[in-house]
């Protein structure tokens, strides 16, 4: 295509701006832009004849005509992931931005063909139990553990994935609603419908209210803390009637020597959670 030179601009193109129509490789290097916005690599309209389109820098997905926002997609394991003892994750990073989100498997084959897209595939244990169990000698890794090891090994190539991921037993800790059965014993549409029941991988924080403060009172610029009457210096015994609470202020707290003498018969019960 020819065009006067006074309807092009000749301008230069870095990585992860442009990449070539149909193909998605990026392209470097000097670039026309028409009076019709239409992009051509080379140094005129008539030079490579190749179109540029430009890179998704706007956090937008594009899978065949339909852009969408570059958001995670809700992803489940399925039965048949279960029955195998691990699921296959997705992800993909924008080389230009930097974010990272999980897709699923078609969505992966399509974009992963895109230059300016980077992805993987993560192997993510399923299988319980969740923590490490030390039993007779010998340290049993549990999904926890395995999964944070294949998700280093993949940061090398999407950097910043160990980070992006923050719940190493999801999907792990699955059990079944129907007394007397487990959820290996359950038919597909009843397994389905449990792990449809936990909380997918898109992880929103929930909203919290503000709790309200309360001024504490003063008494001479000092906060009131109040004594119970069984810490006070009186002594005396048991309950009493006659007895409320002694207020002294904060530094008369920390000076008295019969407040800084305190019990220590607390039950110190520990357990193995396994799971």
């Amino acid at each position: 295509m020819w065009l006067p030179i006074f309807k092009y601009l000749l301008k230069f193109a870095k990585l992860g701006m442009f990449a070539f129509k149909g193909t998605g490789q990026e392209y470097q290097g000097p670039y026309v832009e028409t009076n019709t916005g239409k992009l051509y690599a080379g140094e005129s309209p008539t030079d490579t004849g190749l179109e540029l389109i430009s890179i998704d820098n706007n956090d937008t997905l594009t899978i065949g005509n339909v852009s969408t926002p570059f958001e995670s997609e809700t992803v489940f394991p399925t039965p048949e992931d279960y029955a195998r003892g691990f699921m296959l994750r997705y992800f993909l990073k924008n080389r230009t931005t930097g974010k990272i989100i999980e897709v699923k498997n078609n969505s992966y084959t399509k974009l992963i063909k895109k230059n300016y897209y980077k992805g993987d595939i993560l192997k993510w244990i399923l299988t319980k139990p969740a923590k490490d169990i030390f039993s007779q000698g010998y340290l049993y890794k549990g999904a926890i553990t395995r999964n944070k090891a294949s998700t280093k090994q993949i940061s090398f190539n999407i950097t910043g994935l160990d980070t992006f991921i923050t719940e190493y037993d999801q999907f792990v800790n699955i059990e079944s609603d129907i007394k007397g059965f487990k959820f290996e014993e359950l038919p597909k549409k009843e397994k389905i419908r449990i792990i449809k029941q936990q909380r997918p991988n898109i992880q929103r924080p929930p909203k919290v209210k503000p709790k309200a403060f309360l001024k504490p009172k003063l008494v001479n610029n000092a906060p009131i803390i109040p004594i119970s009457q069984s810490n006070s210096p009186s002594g005396g015994g048991s309950t009493g009637g006659g007895g409320g609470g002694l207020n002294q202020s904060f530094d008369e707290v920390i000076n008295d020597p019969d407040n800084l003498s305190m019990g220590n018969n607390q039950n110190n019960n520990s357990a193995n959670n396994y799971y």
